[in-house]
């Protein structure tokens, strides 16, 4: 083995002298002969070869090739850094514009580099003579950001870019119809009991390639070689369908593109200590650092046990402590304060609703108002651990996460809009009934609502919530979880639920509408109008997810056609407090469990056949019943089977 790397050493120079060579001839096209044995004996595809032939130099051309025999386990990190790590930093002048040290630096350690954190990554392909571990879905890893210079586009201002993404194409079947005549026809799980199926179940198949992405991640060379900069913009096909006239009958297939993630990021340090600043849309530091690796990323277990988001930011961290292979980072960000605000839901298919309405359904889903209208920005910070357990190659490091989240909202109800609540009509009715009427304003008739609240009034809604994470990867089993515990966290997936209205035990004599749309009631206290104030539902909830390299345990050829199998076992749950969900504004449900079994075959790099069968269901609470099959119900489930492919680029 030791006489194997001293060749590949010798390589990565010879080829790192005779690239220039060769680009700077009549054919830039040849390959030199070097990277052409290489090539002959299996340690380096066509396409690969042909990216190293693009080299503009020779110190491009050495690093991109010690990266790619990093990658496939053939020469160690120490080899990596006696070659590549101690060049000088190569010029930034020129047409193509290269990398410094700074961006090819490795960080020594006995595995090889896992897979990428983009969430396009479903495993590690069969490389270097070893099958990989699972390697979790890291969306927030904590070291700068490492280009390969495999594969990137370079731009006239010297920056890069690589483009990246998939094509997912996938057919569905579900035995319940989980939007109901609430939600509508879904081709994503949604909790039960959201609306009546009709006489059954109502079953349903799906066609499915909206779940396609794209993305580019972008480089900017920088003259000082501890300043690295990087960026990212990622859209996907889950928007809006269409309603333009040549789309009207062909809208099932229209939908429009939509941005994921628009993030620049600097690296440097500080005192020692890597430090960053990120500003743009990125993943929240609130739960978004372990994800299950499944194959539904539409909502990706959301409201069942996984809570996520993306959301535009200001964010920056340090790593505070690096001592050997043990890594600690603390990160905080200040975000645009966001609320899911139940009113938001879209009209049912085949509702006309007149053209103000969509006006004020439009005005409330900019930023669900009652967030901006606080006028303060949402808090979230995160730490991390980081150590490699296991040190066996193709094994990442573990990592145990906690993160919390706190920001405001705001309900604003008008004075104006209160003048037709709690009228003089109103109160002579309520005391023709026996209930007391509003006689705290003098007036011997009694009064209305809005003499009470003569400018209209204002309250906050308070939004906490916090998280255990840890991700587990051995060489047998990867092993990856989240616990959550707050209040509203529709915003997050946690659950459908935002607020319910605490009336006190008192009964409600009027409601209002606030700005945002919600409504708000009004009690009886002693005489006075008293509004009933919106508080958060709250529940908690997690999943934990096992996934098995079935090639790697099994002793597979990595070489051969059964390199590529995996399989994953997930189950989650949300589990509201009762006495929340079970008062005036929530919607009764309880609790919502989740189990998927998803079986991967990777036929190459790029490549791989995908099934997964989920099994959901949604219970209510005691006193509450929903319309399910036409009859009340407190329980209904869904069988849902995934099947397709995932073509990566």
């Amino acid at each position: 083995m030791n006489l194997i790397r001293v060749y590949l050493l010798m390589a990565v120079v010879a080829v790192g002298m005779a690239l220039p060579a060769a680009a700077q001839g009549q054919d830039k096209q040849a390959t030199p002969p070097l990277v052409q044995l290489l090539q002959s004996k299996g340690i380096l595809s066509s396409d690969e070869a042909a990216q190293l032939s693009q080299a503009g130099s020779a110190e491009e051309a050495n690093a991109r090739l010690a990266n790619l025999l990093v990658s496939k386990g053939l020469i160690s990190r120490d080899d990596y850094d006696h070659t590549v790590g101690s060049t000088e930093p190569v010029s930034n002048q020129g047409s193509g514009g290269h990398y410094t040290n700074a961006l090819l630096h490795v960080a020594k350690d006995s595995t090889p580099p896992p897979a990428t954190s983009d969430p396009f990554t479903f495993g590690a392909p069969a490389e270097g003579g070893i099958i990989p571990a699972v390697a979790p879905v890291r969306l927030l890893p904590i070291d700068a950001p490492k280009p390969t210079g495999i594969g990137d586009i370079k731009l006239g201002s010297g920056a890069t870019l690589t483009p990246y993404g998939f094509i997912k194409a996938t057919m569905i079947y579900d035995s319940t119809n989980s939007g109901g005549t609430t939600f509508g026809n879904n081709d994503f799980p949604l909790p039960l009991l959201l609306g009546d199926t009709g006489p059954d179940s109502g079953s349903q198949v799906h066609g499915k390639v909206r779940s396609t992405r794209f993305g580019s991640n972008f480089y900017w060379p920088m003259p000082n070689r501890d300043l690295v900069m990087t960026g990212r913009i990622e859209m996907d096909f889950e928007g809006d369908y269409t309603v333009v006239n040549n789309r009207n009958v062909s809208s099932l297939r229209s939908s429009q593109v939509s941005l994921r993630q628009a993030w620049v990021r600097m690296d440097t340090h500080i005192g020692g200590h890597p430090v960053f600043a990120e500003f743009g849309q990125d993943w929240t530091l609130l739960a978004s650092s372990t994800m299950p690796d499944i194959v539904e990323t539409t909502q990706l277990m959301a409201f069942f046990g996984n809570i996520y988001e993306r959301l535009p930011q200001i964010k920056g961290g340090i790593q505070i402590l690096h001592k050997g292979d043990f890594k600690v980072q603390a990160e905080a960000a200040v975000l645009m304060s966001a609320f899911g605000d139940a009113n938001l839901a879209a009209t049912p298919p085949g509702i006309s609703v007149p053209a103000s309405s969509v006006a004020e359904q439009l005005n409330e889903r900019f930023g669900a108002r009652i967030g901006s209208d606080s006028g303060q920005p949402a808090v979230e910070g995160r730490v991390v651990f980081e150590y490699p357990i296991f040190h066996s190659p193709g094994v990442a490091p573990a990592q145990l996460i906690f993160s919390g989240h706190h920001a405001t909202g705001s309900e604003i109800v008008l004075h104006g809009t209160l003048a037709t609540v709690g009228s003089q009509t109103d109160t002579i009715l309520l005391n023709a009934m026996g209930d007391p009427i509003l006689t705290g304003c003098g007036a011997p008739a009694g009064c209305t609502v809005a003499q009470f609240f003569p400018q209209g009034f204002r309250f906050n809604i308070p939004q906490n919530i916090w998280t255990a994470e840890f991700q587990l990867p051995t060489p047998v089993v990867t092993v990856v979880g989240k616990y959550f515990h707050g209040g509203d966290t529709r915003f997050f997936f946690g659950n459908l639920n935002s607020t319910f209205a605490d009336t006190m035990g008192l009964p409600v004599i009027a409601n209002g509408i606030a700005d945002s749309g919600d409504t708000i009631p009004f009690v009886n206290v002693d005489g006075s109008a008293e509004f009933a104030r919106l508080r958060p539902v709250r529940d908690q909830g997690g999943f934990v997810q096992a996934s098995f390299p079935l090639s790697r345990i099994f002793h597979a050829d990595p070489e051969g056609h059964n390199a590529g199998w995996t399989y994953s076992i997930t189950g989650g749950l949300d589990r509201t407090k009762a006495e929340d969900v079970a008062r005036t504004g929530a919607n009764g449900l309880q609790r919502t469990d989740y189990v998927a079994s998803t079986l991967r075959y990777k036929i190459n790099k790029w490549a791989s056949i995908v099934n997964e069968t989920t099994w959901y269901d949604t219970t209510t609470v005691n006193e509450v019943r929903k319309l399910y099959r036409g009859v009340d119900a407190r329980t209904a489930h869904d069988w849902r089977n995934e099947f397709g492919t995932i073509v990566t680029f």
